[in-house]
Protein backbone atom coordinates (compact mmCIF):
# COMPACT_ATOMS: atom_id res chain seq x y z
CA UNK A 1 0.00 0.00 0.00
CA UNK A 2 1.05 3.83 -0.92
CA UNK A 3 0.77 6.37 1.30
CA UNK A 4 1.43 9.63 -0.53
CA UNK A 5 2.34 11.43 2.68
CA UNK A 6 5.99 12.64 2.73
CA UNK A 7 7.84 11.67 5.63
CA UNK A 8 9.66 15.26 5.83
CA UNK A 9 13.32 14.92 8.19
CA UNK A 10 14.06 18.64 8.08
CA UNK A 11 13.12 20.48 10.60
CA UNK A 12 13.47 24.47 10.81
CA UNK A 13 16.84 25.81 12.37
CA UNK A 14 15.64 28.79 14.01
CA UNK A 15 15.79 28.53 18.03
CA UNK A 16 12.08 30.10 18.10
CA UNK A 17 10.39 27.33 16.22
CA UNK A 18 8.82 24.93 18.61
CA UNK A 19 7.29 22.91 15.76
CA UNK A 20 8.78 19.73 14.74
CA UNK A 21 7.73 18.82 10.69
CA UNK A 22 7.17 15.93 9.66
CA UNK A 23 6.39 12.38 10.85
CA UNK A 24 10.33 11.32 11.20
CA UNK A 25 11.23 14.35 13.57
CA UNK A 26 7.73 13.98 15.45
CA UNK A 27 9.28 9.96 16.07
CA UNK A 28 12.44 11.63 17.33
CA UNK A 29 10.58 14.09 19.80
CA UNK A 30 8.50 11.35 21.45
CA UNK A 31 10.97 8.49 21.43
CA UNK A 32 9.99 6.39 17.82
CA UNK A 33 10.85 5.22 15.06
CA UNK A 34 9.45 7.46 12.25
CA UNK A 35 7.45 4.12 10.98
CA UNK A 36 6.23 3.85 14.24
CA UNK A 37 5.11 7.87 14.25
CA UNK A 38 3.67 7.89 10.93
CA UNK A 39 1.40 4.71 11.98
CA UNK A 40 0.28 6.46 14.98
CA UNK A 41 -0.22 10.04 12.98
CA UNK A 42 -2.30 7.91 10.15
CA UNK A 43 -4.24 6.67 13.16
CA UNK A 44 -4.92 9.74 14.43
CA UNK A 45 -3.69 8.33 17.87
CA UNK A 46 -1.50 11.51 18.42
CA UNK A 47 -3.98 14.32 19.31
CA UNK A 48 -1.76 17.06 19.23
CA UNK A 49 -0.17 16.49 15.68
CA UNK A 50 -2.15 18.20 12.97
CA UNK A 51 -1.79 17.14 8.66
CA UNK A 52 -0.92 20.39 6.82
CA UNK A 53 -0.71 19.77 3.38
CA UNK A 54 1.06 16.55 3.15
CA UNK A 55 3.45 16.55 6.27
CA UNK A 56 2.55 16.34 10.10
CA UNK A 57 2.89 19.03 12.00
CA UNK A 58 2.81 19.32 16.15
CA UNK A 59 4.23 21.49 18.93
CA UNK A 60 7.39 20.28 20.52
CA UNK A 61 6.43 21.01 24.62
CA UNK A 62 2.53 20.02 23.75
CA UNK A 63 3.81 16.39 22.00
CA UNK A 64 5.59 15.90 25.12
CA UNK A 65 3.40 16.55 27.51
CA UNK A 66 1.11 14.39 25.78
CA UNK A 67 3.78 11.28 25.96
CA UNK A 68 4.68 11.87 29.68
CA UNK A 69 7.60 13.58 29.15
CA UNK A 70 6.67 16.75 31.14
Amino acid sequence: MNHDVSVNTEESQSPSNDFVWGAAAIGREIGRTPRQAFHLLSKGRIKSARQVGKNYCAHKATLRKEFGAE
